[in-house]
C-alpha cells in the first residue's frame, strides 16, 4: 500500500552537474505524482542562486532540493556545499560516494538527508515525502558519526599540510618530483646528486610525513594539492 500524499505534492528542485540526469530524474519524480523542476548547476565563480529556475522559486514553503552529485572530488564537494548553503531548500543528496566523511560534509553544510546514488525511485520518493512532513531523516548518533568523520578528514589534511611545511626545500623538491612520477634514478640525474642521497632524502620525507611508502607520501601530497587548489576555507565556510 503506497504512502498517502500530502494535500499538495511537495515541490522538488532537481540538480546535477549532468543536465540530462537531472531532467531524467525530474521526469521520473513527476511520474510518481510529485511536482519536480530542474535547476542549472551553477558555474564555479557565479552565485548558486542564479542557477535556480523561476518555477522553483514559486509556491509556498521552503521546498525540497534533490542533488545528484558523486562527491568524488574537492571541486564537486565545494559545488555541493555552495548550493546547500546558498539555496534555502531542504536538501536530499544522492551520491555514489561510500558512506563516510563526504556524507558528513554535506550534512554539516545543511543537507537533511543523504542516500546512495543507486537508491530506487520508490525509496527516493519516500524520503522526499518524509522530508515534506518534517520527519527526521538521520538519527542524531549517525549524524554525529558522519560529521565527526568529516572533521577528522579535515584535521588529517591540516596535519599533512603542517608536515609538508616541515620539509626542507630539497626534500620538498624530491617529493614534488616523486609526485610527478620520477623514479629515484631520474631525480638523482635531474638534481645532479647521487641516488644514495636521493634515497636518504626520500626516507626523511617518509619519516616527516609519518608514512611508510613512497606511494603513501605521493597520495598524501596529491590530496593536499587538490584540497588547496579547490580552496579548503571556502569548502567549510
Amino acid at each position: 500500500m503506497s504512502e498517502p500524499l500530502p494535500t499538495a505534492p511537495p515541490r522538488v528542485v532537481v540538480v546535477s552537474e549532468l543536465t540530462l540526469v537531472a531532467e531524467a530524474v525530474s521526469a521520473s519524480l513527476a511520474g510518481a505524482d510529485l511536482e519536480a523542476v530542474t535547476m542549472r548547476w551553477p558555474e564555479p565563480h557565479s552565485s548558486a542562486r542564479r542557477g535556480l529556475a523561476p518555477r522553483a522559486r514559486q509556491g509556498h514553503g521552503p521546498g525540497i532540493g534533490l542533488m545528484i552529485n558523486d562527491l568524488d572530488s574537492w571541486s564537486r564537494l565545494r559545488g555541493a556545499w555552495r548550493l546547500i548553503a546558498e539555496i534555502p531548500l531542504q536538501w536530499v543528496v544522492l551520491t555514489s560516494t561510500p558512506h563516510g566523511p563526504m556524507w558528513g560534509a554535506v550534512l554539516e553544510a545543511g543537507a537533511v538527508a543523504v542516500m546512495p546514488g543507486d537508491a530506487h525511485l520508490a525509496a527516493v520518493r519516500a524520503v522526499i515525502l518524509s522530508v515534506s512532513r518534517a520527519e527526521e531523516q538521520i538519527a542524531p548518533s549517525e549524524r554525529a558519526l558522519l560529521t565527526g568523520a568529516w572533521a577528522e578528514l579535515l584535521e588529517r589534511l591540516e596535519r599533512i599540510g603542517q608536515r609538508i611545511h616541515s620539509l626542507t626545500p630539497r626534500e620538498h623538491e624530491v617529493l614534488t618530483m616523486l609526485h610527478a612520477g620520477h623514479p629515484v634514478a631520474s631525480i638523482a640525474q635531474l638534481l645532479e646528486i647521487s641516488p644514495a642521497t636521493v634515497r636518504s632524502q626520500v626516507k626523511s620525507v617518509l619519516r616527516k610525513l609519518e608514512v611508510s611508502t613512497q606511494l603513501a607520501a605521493v597520495a598524501a601530497f596529491d590530496d593536499l594539492i587538490a584540497w588547496q587548489r579547490t580552496g579548503p576555507v571556502d569548502v567549510r565556510a
